[in-house]
């Protein structure tokens, strides 16, 4: 007959020797209950998986329970209950938790693997977009016959209205203020104020030049000596 309460005993003292006290956390003897924390720090994630051993145990299937858990979706606690319990059924007369610990912890090494690929996809493209980024402001706008064709229609559309627009000016249909004359040649107000200059410079008007304008005529005193014997008749 198989003393089933010894091979309880027996599998949780291995299961002491395997995990620590911060992973293994009996809760009671009478039935043999305890928690088991499986964790993953690449996810931050962790799970308690709490079995409860019934008295025929290992040959019946041991009440399996996810506590709590923290960091995971609940689609893959769904699928680690699922694969739990299958587990259980297939081991069923064999001593199982390690087994069973075992297989959630390969289970948290693929959803590792899962979110490793997945963020290194989500790396991988946003090189791609900033790759795709340089090379556009790089080689710039690619010309194709359709963006050709439309730049053209608008070139000749512009160059047509300049070319009205001189045509008007020649005929002189439109008259320019003072103001847009200067402001579309400059070269006007730099010669008015040259003008200005040369002016300046050639009316120099001082009291040495006057003086030295004066003493440039000479008079003849002679002409004025007679002028008492002149006799002004009245009208």
């Amino acid at each position: 007959m198989t003393d089933y309460k010894e091979e309880q005993k027996s599998e949780l003292e291995t299961l002491r020797c395997i995990y620590t006290t911060e992973e293994l956390c009996e809760l009671s003897d009478n039935p043999y209950c305890f928690e088991v924390t499986i964790s993953s720090a690449n996810l931050n994630a962790f799970l308690k998986v709490q079995f409860v051993l019934p008295e025929t145990y290992p040959d019946a299937v041991p009440q399996i329970t996810i506590s709590s858990q923290r960091g995971l979706a609940d689609e893959q606690v769904e699928e680690m209950e699922a694969l739990l319990n299958q587990l259980a059924a297939e081991n069923v007369s064999m001593v199982m938790i390690f087994t069973l610990i075992s297989a959630v912890q390969e289970k948290l090494l693929d959803y590792e693997k899962i979110a490793c690929e997945s963020l290194e996809k989500e790396k991988r493209e946003m090189e791609e977009q900033k790759k795709k980024r340089e090379e556009a402001v790089y080689h710039g706008t690619i010309v194709t016959m359709e963006s050709f064709l439309a730049w053209r229609k608008t070139f000749e559309e512009e160059i047509a209205l300049l070319s009205s627009v001189r045509v008007l000016e020649d005929q002189n249909v439109i008259k320019l203020t003072g103001r847009q004359m200067f402001e579309k040649d400059a070269s006007l107000a730099l010669s008015d104020a040259g003008f200005l200059n040369d002016a300046d410079d050639d009316l120099d008007i001082t009291d040495e030049n006057i003086e030295s304008e004066q003493t440039a005529v000479d008079i003849d005193e002679s002409l004025f000596q007679d002028l008492d014997d002149l006799t002004i008749e009245d009208d």
